[in-house]
């Protein structure tokens, strides 16, 4: 009978202490930025989804649903042109999902699974943490290629875009 209640007691107590947190989409926001040699551009998504697991004060999983058609960058011409390339009717969203997880010092060290125009690529990233009462902060940058995701550069002046995109992201949850 004992067994049985410490049994009880230790699933009670480890169903306990995992929590799930929401991202805030109010605060949060993803933004990516490209280049060509005769311009830059950025875009930012303000309608972020996802959610972090919560195990022993750690962040054990993370999952981000981005829709491609949320980056905007203020030019609407540039936006209906990245819609056409992406094939966001075809590919509507940017999915990650970690794979594995380590906090070390204020950083957390994120292995996961990027699928974006229809392939998944094995991403790593490197966030800062940060815990402000109720809600947890992740931010950091890292670079995706656009041809590891069979995406085919638009040119201009008969030269391509440059390969590498660079995302930024500032996300809360609580």
């Amino acid at each position: 009978m004992r067994t049985i209640h410490f049994l009880f007691v230790l699933i009670t107590l480890n169903v306990c202490s995992q929590e799930i947190r929401k991202v805030d989409s109010e605060k949060s926001f993803i933004n990516y930025a490209g280049k060509h040699f005769l311009h830059k551009w950025s875009a930012e998504n303000n309608n972020i989804s996802g959610l972090i697991q919560i195990e022993d004060e750690s962040i054990s999983d993370i999952g981000i649903v981005a829709k491609v058609s949320d980056f905007k960058s203020g030019n609407s011409n540039l936006d209906s042109n990245s819609l056409r390339v992406l094939d966001a009717l075809k590919f509507p969203n940017v999915i990650f999902k970690s794979t594995t997880i380590s906090q070390v010092n204020g950083q957390i060290a994120i292995k996961g699974v990027m699928n974006f125009h229809g392939i998944e690529k094995d991403v790593s990233i490197i966030a800062e943490i940060a815990q402000l009462d109720e809600v947890t902060q992740l931010s950091g940058e890292f670079s995706v290629y656009l041809t590891e995701f069979l995406v085919d550069r638009p040119s201009l002046l008969t030269r391509k875009i440059d390969d590498e995109i660079k995302l930024e992201f500032e996300l809360y949850f609580n």
